[in-house]
């Protein structure tokens, strides 16, 4: 699943938002994807979800019972959130 346009998909799944919230399975997918702990990225990452993305909004916009589309880039991946679906790959220029 990836083409020039929107780079290469490098993690999809699908979540229960009300067993997990959207701002740890960013980080956790990240920090997976970068091979750290979720509490040690952004010392090993230079960067934090804050940085690019409001967790605790992102975590009231993307609930259970909603279906939300909501996408950001955090350096070089772009986060993608559909409905239950967490789609994260490569890339900055993403659209």
């Amino acid at each position: 699943m990836s083409d020039s346009s929107t780079g290469a998909v490098v993690y999809e799944s699908r979540y229960d938002w009300s067993r997990t919230t959207p701002s740890f399975a960013v980080v956790d997918t990240i920090a997976g994807l970068e091979g750290v702990d979720p509490v040690d990225l952004s010392t090993a990452f230079g960067t934090t979800l804050f940085d690019h993305v409001d967790p605790e909004s992102l975590d009231t916009l993307v609930t259970a019972d909603g279906n939300v589309s909501i996408a950001f880039p955090i350096d070089d991946y772009f986060v993608r959130i559909d409905g239950s679906v967490l789609c994260i790959s490569t890339g900055r220029n993403q659209s």
